[in-house]
């Protein structure tokens, strides 16, 4: 049955496809069954010129051989084809070409194992040796080792060349604007071009397919490079005019029958000469023993102006290796394949100088708001549980605007009550107390986030940039077993490692294809019920205002990040004290930028305008200042939430008309810089920065400036919780102007760390306070001035980092490796912090065998984020030692400023 049926689409395909394509197939007649090993599947491998290619070797091929595609997991991943695509029992392979991370490369080594396991089962496959569409008129393989790994484990597989040519140039080609084109919109255009030339006389484009199984003499058992090279000779053999010609010319066929209508090709700039420059002796070195160690030749064979691929013979896996060798040994942005061609490149990513232009792969979002009637004022969360408050908030602003993205463009309330209760139903089947989350701030995020909540379970908010070490840590102490991701945010997301996460993952795109009709008709006819029976048909009406709502984490000085379990008292009462010290009013419109495993990004930037009735437009990366501002004004924002750090990407990025909709620029995660301020001020009076201070442990917000000047500090205490300032080495209270410890009382404050012994609050006259570990005191007018932290961590691009962890593992290594001998502490770690830039780590050491990047791969095989970097090693005969015992901070802090 699923033959004939796929065979049908073939035909219909075939009679379809005419009305543009005149397709000559050559040698198919010649590949006949008996000619192959029938004990072994066949392996057919095509040339890629555009995105129609396989399309069409699908048609005229499938029939007869049924091979089985590997299909790139964004076209994979297209709505509307998941039926062919398991009908024609296809494999996804991840795009190496927007981003590497650990899932993908896991992804790519599996389906190509499964591969293998078909071809010895007599499968046939259809695999593209280039993994990906042709860059120009040749076909280039470089250092593609897919089919090299498949021909070592199957060394006698049945092989079929296909030659393509004819499609080069065509909108679904990179010929038309050097990029992958998006297969829908050309599609669309084609239609409508189609319909245009009244279907029956559009102009067609002649394409062949030249079949022919393998030669004898196919290298089946070289080398990578020799494969590759016979391919790329096999390919490029392109007839034109009666000759043979080595690379294709872009062949333009018109769009219309009445007249000449083309596709512009942008003009062939040529390549430009790379400029042979000096680079520091060090960095040289560094870089040309890495990638002699990955390309296994020799350092002298190492030339600046060498191609990756073409040049050392380097795949797509072997460059995700230098990537990430790059981000642990030099502070570097993220980086992608495309921007490191050749040894010059990666030289000049690892000194800093190369200019990095991300090329705009994607339309900007048409989305908006739509207009509305008039909207009802915010008001503070009604409810004692987060679902009460948020089912209570739903209905009383019904069809008003609540939240939107460029994704998902813009859900009522009405839609967003809906979704959820659709959403819960899935998650509730999930066993298990707690469920992980790993989103950036978007619709999907906080729809998931409520679901959650409504199936009465609690989510743990992942922080994917601390690494594997920390993830396995929140799954264990949670004892989480699922992960809800997306795979559109997965497949943008570069050197990140997750460790045991990845078989928990499921994402957000196969959960919604799960989804049944019966499910959405059952949610959609609950959403009309009162508060108080969806409450009471999810079995939420027992739910209490003292039970967890969700669990943040946050780094301290010990090695592991603590889990926060925050209640639904915590987060509602700091929500409502909030609501009552600014000034919200119906027009206003937030921007959430801040990943949600962040409390600021989790609570003020994500539910707190949800449950009040604000409208909020989520972005999920706070680092692209440009797509920022363009956002900003798009979507009107009033109320735009960030670290400074973000914040001064976006100002330095904006125009003053995209900026003009802004009234607050809500700060917190650090310390905003007076430069800050004074940038704000030169806005316009209309516009000021509302400084905050919060920690994750109080939900978070505790004070707030809303003056808009530095000299208040961050502000005033929020009018239901207490501050102390005392003796950070006692229990003793100071007076509230001298510098002390702050400890904090409230609703607002959690109970206890999860599986944390240590007892982070203080008891003075009978009554518990949260020790803070921050330093400050009060002006004479009230306001709480920050002067430091007592605890031995920093932050770096708003993360908190454990310098004492970071010591902590690389001691250990020293200690295991060296057999070091030392009466007191063979490291220290320094953070030298200036306004305005990322902190410096630096480590002092009395081994004179360690230098800076072991210390960073020691860090990095540790488990943590790519953030954490030792900036200089200083090797030293002793660590300083206090009368105490302990190291003297204070006097190496004093060698390194």
């Amino acid at each position: 049955m699923r033959w004939f049926i796929v065979t049908l689409i073939c035909l219909l395909g075939r009679i379809f496809i005419r009305l543009r394509y005149s397709v000559k197939v050559k040698g198919r007649k010649k590949i006949n069954k008996k000619n192959f090993d029938p004990n072994i599947g066949i392996l057919f491998l095509p040339n890629h010129p555009a995105h129609i290619d396989p399309i069409l070797i699908g048609m005229y091929l499938w029939p007869k051989f049924q091979m089985r595609p590997i299909v790139i997991e964004y076209v994979f991943r297209q709505s509307g084809i998941a039926l062919i695509m398991k009908l024609v029992r296809a494999l996804s392979i991840p795009n190496f070409d927007t981003s590497l991370n650990e899932i993908k490369l896991k992804k790519a080594k599996e389906t190509i194992q499964e591969v293998i396991d078909g071809l010895n089962k007599k499968d046939s496959f259809l695999l593209y040796p280039s993994g990906r569409l042709k860059h120009t008129g040749k076909e280039l393989l470089g250092g593609s080792s897919a089919t090299h790994t498949i021909l070592r484990e199957c060394p006698k597989v049945n092989i079929v060349l296909i030659r393509t040519s004819g499609l080069w140039g065509s909108s679904l080609s990179r010929a038309y604007t050097g990029l992958t084109p998006d297969f829908k919109s050309m599609v669309k255009r084609g239609l409508k071009c189609l319909l245009a030339s009244l279907i029956f006389f559009m102009p067609r484009r002649k394409v062949l397919l030249e079949i022919e199984i393998a030669p004898k003499d196919f290298p089946a058992d070289g080398s990578r490079l020799e494969i590759n090279k016979y391919l790329e000779n096999w390919y490029n053999h392109y007839p034109m005019d009666g000759k043979i010609v080595k690379e294709e010319i872009p062949s333009l066929v018109s769009y219309s029958p009445f007249k000449e209508k083309f596709l512009k090709l942008p003009r062939d700039q040529g390549k430009k000469a790379s400029l042979k420059r000096e680079f520091a002796s060090q960095l040289e070195k560094e870089i040309y023993t890495e990638l002699a160690k990955i390309a296994k030749i020799s350092e002298n064979q190492i030339k600046p102006d060498l191609d990756l691929a073409q040049d050392l013979g380097l795949d797509s896996l072997d460059i995700a290796e230098i990537i990430t060798f790059l981000g642990v040994n030099y502070d570097i942005a993220a980086i992608y394949p495309e921007d490191i061609p050749t040894v010059q490149d990666v030289l000049e990513v690892a000194e800093g100088t190369k200019k990095i232009v991300r090329k705009q792969l994607e339309e900007v979002s048409l989305f908006k708001w739509p207009e509305e009637k008039k909207r009802p004022e915010p008001i503070s969360p009604q409810g004692k549980t987060i679902q009460e408050a948020f089912l209570n908030t739903c209905k009383r602003m019904k069809d008003q605007d609540a939240i939107a993205d460029d994704i998902s463009g813009v859900l009522s309330y009405k839609k967003l009550k809906i979704a959820a209760l659709i959403l819960s139903q899935e998650i509730k089947q999930y066993p298990g107390k707690y469920i992980a989350i790993l989103l950036p701030a978007s619709v999907g995020a906080y729809l998931v986030i409520l679901a959650t909540l409504l199936a009465n379970k609690v989510p743990v908010m992942l922080n994917w940039t601390l690494g594997p070490r920390y993830l396995n840590h929140m799954m264990e102490v949670t004892n989480a077993q699922h992960v809800i991701s997306s795979w559109k945010f997965l497949e943008k997301l570069s050197n990140v490692e997750f460790g045991q996460l990845s078989k928990k993952i499921h994402y957000l795109e196969d959960i919604k294809k799960r989804i049944s009709k019966w499910q959405k008709i059952s949610a959609l006819m609950k959403s009309f019920s009162s508060t108080k029976s969806i409450l009471k048909s999810l079995g939420l009406d027992k739910v209490s205002e003292n039970d967890p709502c969700c669990i943040l984490f946050t780094s301290g000085t010990e090695a592991a990040p603590k889990g926060v379990p925050l209640t639904h008292k915590n987060i509602l009462t700091n929500q409502s004290a909030v609501i009552k010290s600014v000034k919200l009013t119906s027009n206003d419109i937030v921007y959430g930028i801040l990943p949600p495993f962040h409390s600021f990004g989790f609570s003020v930037a994500g539910l707190f305008p949800i449950l009040t009735g604000s409208k909020i437009a989520f972005y999920p990366d706070p680092t692209d200042s440009y797509s920022l501002a363009e956002g900003i004004q798009r979507w009107k924002i009033t109320i735009m939430c960030s670290p400074p750090s973000f914040l001064k990407g976006v100002l330095q990025a904006a125009s003053p008309a995209q900026l003009q909709t802004i009234r607050w620029f809500v700060t917190g995660a650090e310390k905003t810089a007076k430069d800050l301020y004074e940038k704000v001020k030169n806005l316009g009076e209309d516009k000021r920065i509302v400084e905050g201070y919060g920690i994750t442990e109080c939900a978070p917000c505790i004070t707030i400036n809303d003056e808009g000047d530095q000299n208040f500090g961050v502000g005033k205490p929020l009018d239901n919780l207490e501050i102390l300032i005392v003796d950070p080495e006692g229990d003793r209270v100071f007076a509230k102007d001298k510098e002390g410890e702050i400890c904090v009382k409230g609703p607002n404050v959690f109970s206890g760390y999860i599986a944390e012994k240590k007892d982070p609050f203080i008891t003075i006259d009978n009554e518990k306070w949260y020790r803070t570990g921050d330093l400050g005191y009060f002006d004479d007018k009230g306001h709480l001035i920050l002067s430091g932290r007592l605890k031995r961590f920093t932050k770096v691009a708003g993360e908190m980092v454990s310098l004492g962890a970071v010591e902590e593992v690389i001691s250990e290594e020293i200690i295991s490796r060296t057999n070091i001998q030392a009466d007191g502490p063979i490291v220290a770690l320094c953070a030298i912090e200036e306004e305005g830039t990322r902190p410096k780590l630096i480590l002092f050491t009395i081994t004179t065998t360690l230098n800076k990047n072991e210390a960073n791969m020691i860090l990095k095989e540790a488990g943590f984020s790519n953030l954490v970097k030792i900036s200089e090693i200083k090797h030293i005969e002793n660590i300083p030692l206090m009368g105490t015992g302990k190291i003297d901070y204070r006097f190496l802090q004093t060698m390194v400023e």
